[in-house]
């Protein structure tokens, strides 16, 4: 699949001084998958070290025929993650 990076992503890996190559890193190696019942979109989860901390950052994408289109990419707490599985606004796949 072929991976392309929204205009709204550029700007906050320029914003949030990211590494270029996360957001492709995280959709490629994640373990943990979900779908966002609320806005439609994929969520990745990864590990990695960001601001001198291994952090969880989550990567919001969309799957259009043959291309994955990364919309953001965001630290989160696993609290936010297990929140938002349990409301079952995120559901695993």
């Amino acid at each position: 699949m072929r991976i392309v990076y929204s205009q709204h992503l550029q700007r906050r890996l320029a914003e949030r001084q990211f590494p270029s190559g996360y957001p492709r890193k995280v959709v490629e190696t994640s373990k943990l998958k979900f779908f966002d019942n609320a806005t439609g979109h994929w969520i990745a989860i990864s590990k990695l070290k960001y601001a001198n901390k291994l952090r969880s950052l989550a990567v919001s994408y969309d799957i259009i025929g043959e291309t994955i289109e990364i919309i953001t990419i965001h630290p989160i707490t696993d609290g936010d993650i297990q929140r938002r599985r349990i409301i079952k606004r995120w559901q695993k796949k």
